[in-house]
């Protein structure tokens, strides 16, 4: 993955790095990408040891063709080691929680560069997903979101970000702020990761993959899940279905005969096709051809 490039990762996995099984399922499944954690799933007694298991779980991830991430922790006497493990074992991007502001992730960014240099990583290598989590992040999303080319994502952390409001983390409280964050992730040219709901039951799938599908019609591209169970139904619903390619492939073709005709509309159908739909059209059949070449795609 160049610095350059957007990865596509419709389904992220969390997995506790400490914990070898976890990890073992994981190599496995068919998610895209797979972030280690090292924050909250780990209970402060086991930080160095998941840091210890970094270089080992991101090879064997890797070798099974997945992406891997690691989320680090906020306070800076674990996000300095937690960085340093994970540009060492050579990972793909980090997850940053709690992000404060723009300052906040440049400083990140300035520590990464000396990083890679140590370890022999390739420049912007490591790149980075923020989390907004807090009203102040909030409010200065628009300036992380354009922070740095390192920067390829940003999702917004639902329960913790009720908490500082003062408000219910319910689907119907933060789906304005989820609506917003990804205006200003498009706006900055970066993907925005996320659901529109709470995924609260497990066993629930069905419900769970008309979240998924509802959050890529609002412009999500991914999400993450916390169960390999999950994964298959993002991958579903974040990819455009056969159907829609073809339907797609269709306008391109109309729009494009209409064109070289002199012609800037056509009607396919019972629809009438103008430059908008030509450029819907062709987002579709670009994440559709970008999907199989991506690690495990469903």
């Amino acid at each position: 993955m160049s610095s350059t490039s957007q990865p596509v990762w419709r389904s992220l996995l969390y997995v506790p790095a400490h914990v070898g099984r976890f990890v073992s399922s994981a190599v496995d499944c068919r998610a895209d990408a797979v972030l280690l954690d090292l924050e909250d799933s780990v209970p402060v007694e086991a930080k160095d040891d998941a840091r210890a298991a970094l270089p080992a779980a991101c090879a064997r991830l890797k070798e099974a063709g997945h992406d891997v991430l690691v989320r680090v922790n906020g306070p800076l006497q674990w996000l300095v080691p937690d960085l340093e493990a994970a540009v060492a074992a050579n990972v793909d991007g980090v997850a940053v929680p709690k992000v404060l502001g723009a300052s906040h992730l440049e400083a990140i960014c300035e520590l990464l560069d000396t990083l890679e240099r140590v370890h022999d990583v390739e420049p912007g290598k490591t790149r980075i997903v923020a989390m907004i989590e807090t009203p102040r992040a909030f409010q200065a999303m628009a300036a992380i979101c354009r922070v740095s080319p390192r920067l390829v994502g940003v999702m917004l952390g639902g329960g913790d970000f009720a908490l500082h409001c003062g408000s219910r983390a319910s689907a119907e409280v933060l789906r304005l702020p989820k609506q917003l964050m990804v205006i200003a992730a498009r706006a900055a040219g970066i993907l925005p990761f996320g659901l529109l709901g709470t995924p609260d039951d497990l066993s629930d799938l069905e419900a769970f993959e008309r979240m998924a599908h509802e959050s890529a019609d609002f412009g999500f591209v991914g999400a993450t899940c916390i169960h390999p169970k999950q994964v298959d139904a993002l991958n579903r619903a974040f990819m455009p279905s056969a159907a829609e390619v073809e339907a797609a492939r269709e306008v391109i073709d109309a729009y494009d005969k209409a064109r070289a005709a002199g012609r800037g509309a056509v009607r396919v159908g019972s629809k009438m096709i103008d430059l908008p739909v030509f450029e819907l059209a062709q987002r579709t059949v670009q994440r559709y051809e970008a999907v199989p070449r991506a690690p495990h795609a469903a």
